[in-house]
C-alpha cells in the first residue's frame, strides 16, 4: 500500500509517492502508519488531502481521503476518513462483449440530479425495461425506450439477471446513443457501475465467457 502527499510550493512542490500499511478499518475510515518524509512535520495536519492506493485481484486501486486526526504516540498513525469514491484501474474492466438479455433499471431515492421537487413532493419515477447492448466489469450499453427518465446524469439501479443469479448494481447514466436503427424509438444508454462492483468476479468471469465462445466461432 502507498499513499500520495501533494507538497505546498514552499517545500518543493512535488508529489511524494511513500509506502505505508493499514494499522485498523472501520466503516468509513482507514488508519494508516504515518510514513516519514521531508517537511513532514509542515505539512501533515487534520484535513490534509492524500490519496491512497494498493493492489488488489481486480486491478490497482486508489482512493483520495482527508487526515482527520494524526497520532504521535505509540505507533504514528493518520486517521483518514475518504473524501472520493474507490477507482479500480485495470483495463479489462473496459472491455465490452455483446450481450443479449432484459433488465430493469430503477430510480434512485435522493438522486440530486432528478428535476422537480424532491422528497415527498416528488412524483414516483416507474423502473424503466431495458435490453442489453453490451456489457464489460465496469459498465454496459443498454437500449431504452425514448423519453424516460433515465437520462445522462441520472443515478440508477441496474437489476439483471447474470450466470443464473441476481445482480443490483448502482451505476450512473453516462450518455445517450442516439437508436442506431434510426427509427427514432429507442435510445442506447451507457452505464458506469459505481463502485463498490458487488458481482465484479461474476462480471469478469461472464465477459472473459462470451469473448472465448466468440473466438472459438471465429476459429476456421
Amino acid at each position: 500500500m502507498r499513499v500520495q502527499v501533494q507538497l505546498p510550493e514552499a517545500l518543493g512542490g512535488e508529489l511524494v509517492d511513500l509506502p505505508t500499511r493499514v494499522e485498523d478499518s472501520g466503516e468509513g475510515s482507514l488508519v494508516v502508519a504515518a510514513p516519514s518524509f521531508s517537511g513532514d512535520l509542515h505539512v501533515v495536519a487534520p484535513g490534509l488531502a492524500v490519496t491512497v492506493s494498493w493492489a488488489s485481484d481486480r486491478g490497482h486501486v486508489r482512493q483520495d481521503f482527508l487526515i482527520a486526526e494524526v497520532a504521535r504516540r505509540g505507533v504514528p498513525s493518520w486517521d483518514l476518513a475518504p473524501c472520493g469514491e474507490i477507482e479500480v484501474q485495470q483495463r479489462r474492466r473496459y472491455v465490452r462483449v455483446p450481450v443479449s438479455g432484459p433488465l430493469r433499471l430503477q430510480p434512485v431515492p435522493g438522486d440530486p440530479a432528478r428535476p422537480g421537487p424532491a422528497g415527498a413532493d416528488a412524483a414516483p419515477e416507474p423502473a424503466v425495461t431495458a435490453a442489453f447492448v453490451d456489457l464489460s466489469e465496469g459498465g454496459a450499453c443498454v437500449r431504452v425506450r425514448r423519453g424516460t427518465w433515465a437520462q445522462p446524469g441520472r443515478l440508477v439501479r441496474a437489476v439483471f439477471d447474470l450466470d443464473g443469479g441476481p445482480v443490483d448494481q448502482l451505476a450512473d447514466v453516462v450518455r445517450t446513443v442516439p437508436d442506431p436503427a434510426g427509427t427514432g424509438e429507442h435510445d442506447d444508454l451507457v452505464l458506469g457501475f459505481v463502485e463498490p462492483v458487488a458481482a465484479a468476479d461474476r462480471l469478469r468471469r461472464h465477459v472473459m465467457q462470451v469473448q472465448i465462445r466468440n473466438r472459438r466461432r471465429e476459429e476456421p
